[in-house]
């Protein structure tokens, strides 16, 4: 992975260590988590026993499978686990695990969800394959990125600085935005070329409006991001901070957050 690598040189862009992180992922999950229980509702196997979570964050899509399939086991994997919580479900195993280097946790898996995982890696569909190769006969997987939509307009002031945000996670933590739009344009193709049927696609856009998840999760992650933004240049001190008042105070029209969500199954 790169971030791996760049964790040698000095904490990566979005550091786990980061003292308002915990936040932030309590955003994401706020923002995009009921689209995925629903998308989750609809394409879980009847009677799942092993569900995989890869990148599971705070943890809350892991403890909502816990409870929806209390006979499975969840097994709720992060290259780094300090804000994952077990909430006391005793079928929950967070696993220190990286999905596109260490083997499958459990041998035959019935249900494989990842959000915003596979965006940083270097060889995204080659990690895609891999967990294909997990699933059980008749498992399914459903994959989800982060994406601008529409594109980021460089010329406003949010935009501006979002599109800020996009070059500083290409260049220092490997993001590659070609990835979500190569899945967004083909995804059932995509999906089909590792063997998965039943293939779907869904986009879901989160309009930015002040205080709502989507607005404070794009402005914690410029504030995490402000020394990188400021040191190489993509953005001045007033320009930053006009972006994170808009995002706080204001209901904006565009840009707008979203989340590519696509899904298949393995035969059998």
């Amino acid at each position: 992975m790169k971030a791996a690598a760049r964790e040698e040189n000095g904490p990566p862009p979005l550091d786990p260590a980061w003292q308002d992180e915990g936040l932030r992922l309590e955003m994401l999950a706020e923002m995009t988590d009921p689209a995925t229980v629903e998308i989750l509702e609809a394409r879980a196997p009847a009677a799942p026993r092993e569900i995989v979570e890869i990148g599971a964050g705070s943890g809350t899509i892991a403890r909502h499978l816990a409870r929806r399939h209390p006979d499975a086991r969840v097994w709720a994997t992060d290259v780094d686990l300090r804000h994952v919580h077990d909430g006391g479900l005793p079928n929950l195993v967070p696993l220190r695990h990286d999905a596109a280097a260490d083997p499958a946790p459990v041998q035959g898996v019935d249900l494989i969800h990842c959000r915003s995982v596979l965006i940083f890696l270097d060889e995204p569909e080659e990690v895609l394959a891999r967990l294909v190769g997990w699933l059980a006969p008749g498992g399914r997987i459903v994959i989800e990125e982060l994406a601008g939509f529409p594109p980021y307009d460089p010329t406003t002031v949010v935009g501006g600085a979002l599109d800020g945000v996009s070059q500083v996670l290409s260049r220092e933590a490997g993001a590659d935005p070609q990835w979500v739009r190569d899945l967004m344009v083909a995804s059932p193709p995509l999906l089909e070329r590792y063997g998965l049927t039943d293939c779907g696609a869904q986009v879901r856009v989160y309009p930015f409006h002040a205080g709502s998840a989507a607005s404070e999760f794009s402005r914690l992650t410029l504030e995490q991001l402000r020394p990188r933004l400021l040191a190489r240049g993509h953005l001045t001190e007033p320009q930053l901070d006009a972006a994170v008042t808009l995002l706080r105070d204001h209901d904006l029209v565009e840009p707008a957050s979203s989340v590519l969500s696509v899904w298949g199954s393995r035969p059998g």
